[in-house]
């Protein structure tokens, strides 16, 4: 549903509300709410029988049919709404994955991480559900004003057609006038609440850990942030309910005219009073949607906004690799090739090569032609990690990278075993199961004692027989 590589954000949104489960789900509105309208005129043929003291049971059947079959269709039309929920879903994480797949270089980015994280989980699929549900409630809003207001039209008085037209136009040019101020509050409602869920994903540590200092800067900054939301969230609240009530206003004097035009043209004319006078409930109950209708109308933009705004934020930054290489000081940083790791060389009972200077991550993407070990090391803060993942933007899916700490799925259930026995079993399914030429390890030996630094040693000898392994030692 979602392909933020090829299309742009509108035709994103365009796909989401013409899906094939929104158009099944707009088709059953639309058969509940024929069905409901033409209640309308089996209740004015009724009186009009009625007052000729002709049989009305045929018109009164249909009647009670209009307001029973509804629900049938209103029944359909939810279970369609939650198949268009899920799949949108669905969508919006395939272009979360589209848009961020092999993005390595915002992998370390601590706050977009948080950022975006915060809009894959939460953000993202509240924005389409909430538009989702705009959509199915305008959809039901507008079907059942349309169809009544047809209804009433040809039944009642024709003058009620022209009267909504008016209304709607009028308030069609007041929602265009106020759309850019009402973009803006969406915008900053929505800045705000991003960065509210920046700092609650940071909860974890500054409250559990206990760390005074800690915890009162995270709590001054969540307070502040808090206090924020509220209020951006409450000036659009305030907006939308101010341009609500003038909608109302624009919506109901028309047919209110209309309605004491009707009775003084028919005060003599009994059987058109009483056909009128039975449909008021239904005059009230439209003039009612036709609120909540406009009043959703102009919500359109910041929906729209909102969406936008989701969609831009979980694209890829530009020039992530420019930047990756900026941090790295390749004075600093040199490399070995083929060296045994066994804490048991530094006995003398092996002979090293001499570590060659770093210029590039290119100089190390030369020899992945062959298997070997290659080692890097340096200075903390030299760039040794930003290293490995600028080679694996540049061989992409043919090298696989082992971060020190991330979720990477694997086969096997880690969280039971130690450190040293979990770094095994991920080496071990590494080895039997990618196929790939080129290993990378960011400091696998860091928190290992030697008996374990030794023992996964000798596993990365045994893998770089058969791949190129490129490693980060932290010892």
């Amino acid at each position: 549903m979602f392909n933020m590589g090829t299309v742009s954000v509108r035709k994103q949104i365009l796909g989401l509300l013409t899906h094939k489960w929104a158009l099944l789900c707009f088709l059953m509105l639309a058969i509940m709410e024929i069905i409901s309208a033409s209640s309308s005129l089996w209740l004015v043929k009724i009186m009009e029988e009625i007052t000729s003291g002709n049989d009305f049971f045929s018109y009164l059947l249909l009647y009670l049919g209009s307001l029973l079959l509804p629900c049938v269709p209103w029944g359909f039309a939810f279970i369609f709404r939650t198949s268009w929920r899920q799949e949108a879903q669905r969508g919006f994480i395939n272009a979360f994955v589209s848009s961020n797949r092999n993005q390595i270089g915002e992998w370390g980015n601590k706050g977009m991480r948080e950022q975006k994280m915060s809009i894959l989980t939460s953000e993202g699929p509240q924005a389409i559900n909430q538009l989702i549900d705009y959509a199915f409630d305008v959809s039901s809003y507008s079907l059942s004003v349309l169809f009544n207001i047809i209804a009433l039209s040809v039944v009642v008085e024709p003058l009620f057609l022209v009267a909504f037209s008016t209304s709607l136009v009028a308030v069609a040019v007041v929602i265009k006038l106020r759309r850019t101020a009402q973009r803006q509050l969406t915008q900053k409602a929505l800045t705000a609440r991003i960065d509210l869920g920046q700092s609650l994903l940071a909860a974890w540590d500054n409250v559990l850990l206990g760390n005074d200092y800690n915890f009162k800067l995270w709590q001054e900054r969540t307070q502040q942030r808090t206090n924020r939301c509220l209020q951006k969230n409450v000036d659009l609240e305030r907006f939308d309910q101010i341009m609500a009530i003038f909608v109302t206003l624009l919506t109901m004097i028309p047919a209110l005219l209309v309605v004491l035009y009707f009775v003084v043209k028919h005060q003599n004319n009994t059987t058109a009073l009483a056909s009128f006078f039975v449909t008021i409930p239904i005059l009230f109950l439209i003039l009612s949607y036709t609120y909540q209708l406009l009043a959703n109308f102009f919500r359109w933009g910041m929906h729209k906004s909102k969406l936008v705004a989701i969609y831009k934020a979980i694209l890829p930054c530009r020039d992530s690799q420019a930047d990756m290489v900026k941090k790295v000081k390749w004075a600093k940083i040199q490399y070995t090739k083929n060296e045994s790791h066994s804490d048991k060389d530094f006995m003398g009972s092996r002979k090293f090569q001499p570590p060659e200077p770093l210029s590039s991550h290119h100089d190390l993407i030369q020899h992945i032609s062959e298997p070997g070990r290659i080692t890097i090391r340096g200075e903390n803060g030299s760039g040794k990690s930003t290293t490995l993942m600028l080679i694996k933007k540049s061989l992409s899916e043919k090298a696989f990278i082992l971060p020190t700490h991330s979720q990477l799925n694997f086969s096997k259930e880690t969280n039971k075993y130690s450190t040293g026995e979990n770094l095994k079993n991920r080496l071990t399914e590494i080895l039997d199961k990618v196929e790939v030429n080129v290993l990378l390890l960011d400091e696998w030996d860091a928190n290992l004692d030697r008996e374990n630094r030794e023992r996964l040693s000798s596993l990365i000898d045994e893998i770089a027989e058969k791949k190129c392994v490129i490693e980060v030692r932290h010892r």
